[in-house]
């Protein structure tokens, strides 16, 4: 939704700007238009893995018929469209029932000897004016600017249905089909069936997109729907990016804008384009559009996280600072009563226990460990020595048998506490913890992890993927901030230290009270390393439905009546 409303609001303030020039919002139309034949294409060979080299027959079909309705059967332009799409379907499903049985280079010859063999025969049917065309169609509106606002929304419904269709469960089989139809059949996905809807699908858009350029140009003829039209369609999907719902946009502008812009000069423009096609290729080799992504993540977002860095750390604060060995800790209270400690995880802060803070009968503690939000940041980077810093500042506050609790790597660090100092802690309280052998990351999710450190588009979408049933987005938000703060060397080091700690030995140490609260959807912490952590400290489970990686943030008041009978419990 967001894409599809950006694209309307920033074409239409495009428009506005030019809405003088007709003859650039007709270009500008004429972009949307092949934008959205690529955007089918992109269904077909970006999504499901089908090359197509006929794709403009698909528009040929869309334009004549609209046209022929309008001129001789004088059918309104806007019913018009029904006819289109179920006429585009059908003969997306009839090219679809023998390419069913083909793949790769046998699909494409296919495809394009039926757009040869529809490009043909239009030219011979004198009813469609032969190989002179159409001339003087009927235009949706008088001005170009309507028009062109028209294409525009067109196009921007089309994206967000397919942003719909890529998430639904087809969109899916789509995708397992372009990866490996031997593995979707093996997982009871019908290839054929997959590739008859993304056909049709595929069909349906270019078919829309002819109809547009029918009653936006008023004139069609059958070369307008050449094989070149068809390559240049494929050229658009690779350039612009493959399986991204923007890519046919970006290549469309290169593919058709670009003849427009080099109109008055004398340089062949088959060798500009052939020189971006290998340049793109070598450089850019999933798309521009994938291209400008990762510039973004790894470069763009830098100075606007450093001016939120700068504004955030200096913001006012509620808590206190503690001076330990040299390092400040900031760290924030809440009630009195029993000492509670809580501990937060990785990208994390004080914040996280924002909404569980306030228990009855108890005070709480929430400190940023070192390296994290407000307080200092250090040198080594390893879950006993932020173990160490914590109960030094337990020591210096002069609590006694506290309550602690950890959440994710916060949770590795009250097992050292409790394990190493166990006079210290009389219940603990783990929150989707890592097990008591560390928690292992992938080596190839470790370019990913540097990479959160200068986008904070990531890092909230890394967030809010451990929380996945929170709505509560002004926290999130505040959350991200606080992560932007942490260390930088933390947030691949951390991931390091999680993998480098053992506590199997030491947990035999501790003979207090061990609660272990588990997310039924955490796709961090298994049950498996619930478990393990239960059966070895004879501790109890238990699995909230429903919740991703932090009950404290995803259902404070389950976690606070949780608490509360944990800890009154008798031992």
């Amino acid at each position: 939704m967001k894409t599809a409303l950006y694209t309307l609001i920033i074409g239409s303030l495009l428009g506005l700007l030019f809405i003088s020039k007709s003859f650039l919002l007709l270009v500008f139309s004429n972009i949307i238009i092949f934008a959205i034949a690529a955007l089918g294409l992109n269904v077909i060979f970006g999504y499901t893995g089908q090359i197509s080299i006929g794709h403009a027959a698909f528009m040929a079909i869309g334009a004549y018929t609209s046209a022929f309705f309008t001129m001789s059967l004088n059918m309104p332009i806007f019913v018009n469209l029904i006819f289109v799409i179920l006429f585009s379907a059908l003969f997306g499903m009839l090219i679809a029932l023998p390419a069913m049985r083909l793949k790769g280079f046998y699909l494409a010859i296919a495809t394009m000897a039926f757009g040869i063999a529809v490009q043909e025969i239009i030219a011979s049917m004198e009813v469609f004016g032969g190989r002179t065309g159409m001339r003087n169609i009927p235009a949706f509106f008088d001005s170009d600017f309507y028009t062109y606002l028209l294409n525009l929304f067109f196009y921007s419904l089309l994206v967000y249905i397919t942003s719909l269709i890529v998430k639904s469960p087809a969109g899916k089989r789509f995708n397992m089909v372009r990866d490996s139809e031997l593995a979707a059949r093996a997982f009871g996905v019908k290839i054929a069936k997959a590739k008859l809807q993304a056909f049709i699908i595929s069909s349906i858009y270019s078919g829309i997109a002819g109809f547009l350029y029918a009653h936006t140009l008023g004139y069609i003829s059958p070369a307008d729907f050449g094989l070149n039209v068809s390559l240049n369609l494929l050229a658009m999907v690779i350039v612009g990016g493959v399986a991204s719902l923007n890519g046919g946009l970006i290549g469309s502008v290169i593919i058709t804008g670009m003849p427009f812009l080099f109109s008055r000069s004398n340089f062949p423009m088959t060798i500009i384009v052939g020189s971006l096609l290998i340049i793109f290729v070598l450089f850019f080799p999933r798309g521009l559009s994938y291209g400008l992504k990762m510039l973004y993540f790894r470069y763009f977002e830098i100075p606007v996280i450093w001016i939120i860095k700068k504004f955030w750390k200096n913001k006012k604060k509620e808590g206190s600072y503690i001076n330990i060995d040299g390092v400040k800790l900031y760290y924030e209270v809440s009630g009195e009563g029993k000492p509670v400690v809580m501990i937060h995880g990785n990208y994390a802060s004080h914040r996280w226990f924002e909404k569980v803070k306030n228990i009855e009968g108890f005070k709480v503690y929430t400190p940023d460990l070192p390296n994290f939000g407000y307080s200092d940041w250090m040198k080594e980077i390893q879950i006993d020595t932020y173990a160490e810093y914590t109960k030094k500042f337990i020591d210096l506050l002069g609590l006694n048998k506290v309550v602690l609790v950890g959440h994710s790597l916060g949770g590795a660090v009250a097992m050292s506490i409790a394990f190493r100092y166990p006079e210290k802690v009389e219940k603990l309280i783990l929150v989707d913890s890592p097990s008591l052998k560390g928690l292992k990351t992938p080596e190839e999710n470790y370019y990913v992890l540097n990479l959160l450190k200068n986008n904070r588009t990531l890092l909230k979408n890394s967030l809010k993927a451990m929380v996945p049933s929170s709505r509560d987005r002004k926290l999130l938000n505040c959350l991200t901030n606080d992560a932007l703060l942490m260390n930088p060397k933390c947030f691949t080091e951390n991931a390091r230290a999680l993998e480098n700690y053992n506590y199997e030995e030491i947990s035999k140490n501790y003979i207090g009270e061990i609660l272990f609260i588990l997310g039924e959807k955490d796709t961090l912490i298994t049950k498996n390393m619930a478990d393990e952590v239960v059966r070895s400290t004879n501790g109890k489970l238990e699995i909230i439905p429903d919740v991703g990686h932090s009950i404290i943030i995803e259902e404070p008041k389950a976690f606070i009546d949780i608490f509360k009978s944990f800890t009154l419990e008798k031992n």
